[in-house]
């Protein structure tokens, strides 16, 4: 049976990790979007020593941190019911398995990173990770860094392999401030602030025609 054919086709969020080190690009679509999104920003602090000058107010020292934290559903209900054979084999290990290859190096990079430690070539250094970006709507696509990645597994099949999970997610999001020009998460982060000033004068546009419009019905 057909939606009814008024209804808007919802997009889904999504979370996408480019890796030069992996063949393809992992995605992970939510199978639900969250019911709430949580964002919280802070005025980004000045990160140079103030002890011979007066701290200045009204400076501003780049774009302000954020953070996001949403809980995403996963139930292969759906796919088991269509007797999915990735369903029926993992449940949504595959799918929990995606997420955490956000917070992990892979694994192609670790053997060569050893190899060349082994023969002496380099010293080694922490292994870059991905670009990660949250997609939030096309008016909403920002490079994140993930801190926290808490997974609640709530059934299993005879297995025991999940078939459905809580997860929620803590990210970071990363701006201009944060990033060097040659990496594309800045210019992703760029771009995201072009938007918002042009919906911040769009909005500001309408409270100043509604607060004139009220003042002249007084």
């Amino acid at each position: 049976m057909s939606s009814f054919p008024g209804t808007p086709r919802t997009l889904r969020g999504s979370i996408v990790a480019v890796d030069p080190w992996s063949p393809a690009s992992r995605v992970v679509v939510f199978q639900y979007n969250p019911d709430s999104v949580t964002r919280t920003l802070r005025p980004r602090a000045d990160t140079r020593q103030q002890q011979d000058r007066a701290a200045d107010p009204h400076r501003v020292y780049g774009a302000p941190t954020e953070s996001v934290t949403m809980t995403v559903e996963v139930d292969a209900a759906d796919q088991l019911e269509a007797d999915d054979p990735v369903a029926r084999a993992a449940g949504i290990a595959p799918a929990l398995a995606t997420l955490e290859m956000l917070l992990t190096p892979s694994s192609a990079r670790v053997i060569a990173d050893t190899a060349m430690l082994l023969a002496g070539t380099i010293e080694i250094l922490p292994p870059a990770g991905p670009l990660t970006v949250l997609v939030w709507g096309p008016a909403r696509v920002l490079p994140v860094r993930l801190e926290t990645l808490t997974i609640t597994e709530q059934a299993f099949d005879p297995a025991l392999s999940p078939i459905r999970a809580s997860v929620e997610l803590a990210l970071h999001v990363l701006t201009y401030s944060d990033l060097p020009t040659s990496d594309p998460g800045y210019w992703l982060s760029l771009r995201h602030q072009v938007l918002k000033e042009t919906l911040a004068t769009v909005g500001s546009s309408t409270g100043t025609g509604a607060a004139l419009g009220a003042l002249a019905g007084a």
